[in-house]
């Protein structure tokens, strides 16, 4: 008898253990279904992450090329809904011999006037890194101030006309990012006609390795935000059905 119940409570446990790991199992693989159905999604939204947040951030460094030989560079952005934003890009030559430009600083306004346009018209089809590669054409105009070898950065600003692109290495609008940036610059000099012919333009080509990160920042609805933080609470009084706002 008692072999028996011992056999019983044997099967009975197995049979249990049985039925945990085949319910853990079907757990596990409905879990892998919904995340491979997420990621699937994520994909093929058209949007890859850029509609996340409102603002995107960028900071990367590289090198330029110009006349008198190459230079390290580094460059800074913030993009408000992918499509216009503000920019900082240094050039720094790091005392190289031969140079014209020991260094120099440049800052405005840029453009990118695809994604809205090319998402609303649904022709974000992927893959991922072909339309974040289209979208990234940025068209950019700002001022720029140069120093000479041995000297300060002048104080008269020039003129500076980019165009830049940048390839995503992940597929997502938050990540690593190669960019490529070519400005033509005019000199203060150049722009009032005192420079010579063979200074009148200067072309300044960039490649960069970068980091994008998409930020949720409600730019938009900051107004809002803040005076419904600033309202009155309204409070309902407990007798006479009477409504009334609470002074602060």
């Amino acid at each position: 008898m008692t072999t028996s119940k011992k056999a019983a409570r044997g099967s009975f446990e197995a049979a249990r253990r049985r039925r945990a790991s085949a319910t853990a199992l079907a757990g596990a693989a409905a879990l892998a279904a919904l995340a491979g159905a997420s990621t699937a999604r994520a994909e093929n939204d058209g949007a890859y992450g850029r509609l996340d947040g409102d603002l995107d951030l960028r900071v990367g460094a590289g090198a330029s090329f110009a006349e008198g030989g190459p230079a390290l560079c580094a460059r800074g952005a913030a993009v408000y809904l992918e499509t216009a934003g503000l920019y900082a890009h240094y050039v720094d030559a790091l005392g190289a011999e031969g140079t014209p430009v020991a260094r120099s600083i440049a800052g405005g306004v840029f453009l990118q006037p695809l994604f809205l346009a090319r998402y609303a018209s649904d022709l974000e089809r992927g893959p991922p890194w072909l339309d974040l590669f289209l979208d990234s054409v940025a068209l950019g105009v700002g001022s720029f101030w140069e120093a000479p070898p041995g000297a300060g950065l002048a104080p008269e600003p020039g003129l500076e006309l980019s165009l830049s692109l940048d390839v995503p290495l992940l597929g997502d609008a938050t990540g690593p990012f190669l960019g490529l940036r070519g400005a033509l610059r005019w000199r203060g000099p150049e722009l009032t006609g005192d420079g010579s012919a063979r200074d009148a333009q200067r072309a300044l080509l960039s490649v960069t390795l970068s980091w994008h990160h998409v930020l949720g920042v409600h730019l938009v609805d900051a107004g809002d935000r803040s005076y419904a933080r600033g309202r009155a609470p309204v409070e309902v009084a407990a007798s006479g059905g009477f409504a009334g706002v609470r002074s602060p």
